[in-house]
């Protein structure tokens, strides 16, 4: 999202005109959604801070999206200054949608998804305790809806509600993640006099009803995942996962786009769990197809592509049938991207997936 909002013309100053910075203080506790993380419920203090662009309609999603502000964030919490758990760190692109904008008052939803850092780790000699956090990096993801109020035409302040998750998506065991509730305030300034927004333009999506070539998306990319599973064998474990998509998708609006997709899924771990079974196979038997509704939103040159699918052959289906997909794409050059993936059976993280990918139209 920063790489798309902040790509200007060498002689173009209109991001340094909208640049905002912000700094949030926020109270909160740990949310014990397991028994085990009882003891290590506390309350306090979290820190951000904030550069953001707040957009004002020079590209037409952001008018059609009610100019959003994008932008990147350092966070830091002290998590209740327990040793088992430590310090949390995080730098999060995150996007702030306009639920309701005036001149001076505004409603605000902020989601962001960045890389985390904590201090202390499971281990099972020195840290046994802490069950819910297996890697010291983790994604990290950061929510909010906030009331925010221009004070002068430059200097605002907010108050808010919030949540952070951590977790690595299942990459190294314990991982039944670090989740935090908060509320605070916040204050932000314009380094220059804002830019005034660009009115919106009435677009005609009758253009995208028909099944012309320019309507039509193909999208096909690789992810690599590393992926533990120390239920079944052990400590200090991990395995690779490979995934094949493709995503045929069909133009709905200059954003959205509707559309199928197919996986093909190759995960190591199915053969070392089918081996402590006991059970018998070919390597052709470990892969696992799958077939799934896709939808995509875009944001320039960011993409959030949603899959619900279920696989259709397998030999260890252990983790069900039915899985869910969340990728993110960056365009990088002519039609290729980067993507990211968080892939998980009925709601639950089995792996995050990092690859590159090509989109045709």
């Amino acid at each position: 999202m920063i790489i798309n909002t902040l790509s200007a013309q060498k002689n173009d100053t209109v991001f340094v005109k909208n640049l905002q910075i912000e700094f949030r203080a926020s109270y909160g506790f740990t949310i014990c959604h397991h028994p085990e993380m009882k003891v290590f419920q506390a309350h306090f203090p979290i820190y951000e801070l904030n550069i953001k662009q707040v957009t004002f309609g020079r590209k037409s999603w952001q008018s059609m999206s009610n100019y959003p502000s994008v932008g990147l964030s350092f966070l830091y919490t002290g998590v209740g200054e327990q040793p088992e758990i430590g310090r949390a760190f995080a730098l999060i692109p995150h996007m702030t949608f306009n639920c309701l904008k005036s001149p001076k008052n505004q409603i605000n939803f902020n989601l962001g998804i960045g890389l985390g850092y904590l201090t202390e780790i499971y281990d099972r000699k020195t840290n046994p305790k802490n069950t819910f956090i297996g890697s010291h990096f983790n994604a990290a993801i950061n929510i909010s809806a906030e009331y925010s109020r221009m004070i002068t035409n430059r200097f605002g302040m907010s108050a808010f509600v919030g949540f952070t998750h951590f977790s690595n998506g299942s990459s190294r065991t314990p991982n039944n993640g670090l989740n935090i509730a908060h509320a605070g305030l916040a204050a932000k300034y314009f380094i220059n006099e804002p830019k005034q927004r660009i009115p919106k333009q009435l677009t005609d999506n009758q253009q995208f009803k028909t099944w012309e070539k320019k309507n039509i998306s193909l999208l096909f990319a690789f992810t690599y995942s590393r992926k533990d599973i120390d239920e079944y064998l052990g400590y200090g474990m991990s395995w690779s996962a490979y995934n094949l998509e493709i995503n045929a998708m069909k133009r709905l609006t200059e954003m959205s786009k509707l559309g199928i997709g197919f996986d093909l899924v190759y995960d190591c771990t199915d053969k070392e769990v089918l081996r402590h079974k006991g059970i018998a196979f070919d390597d052709i038997e470990i892969l696992k197809p799958g077939i799934n509704a896709a939808y995509e939103l875009s944001f320039g040159n960011t993409s959030f592509i949603f899959n619900f699918g279920c696989h259709i052959a397998g030999k260890d289906l252990c983790e069900g049938r039915v899985y869910q997909k969340l990728n993110m794409t960056q365009n990088i050059y002519k039609g290729i991207f980067a993507t990211i993936a968080l892939t998980t059976h009925y709601g639950w993280a089995d792996y995050i997936g990092f690859g590159i990918g090509y989109r045709i139209n």
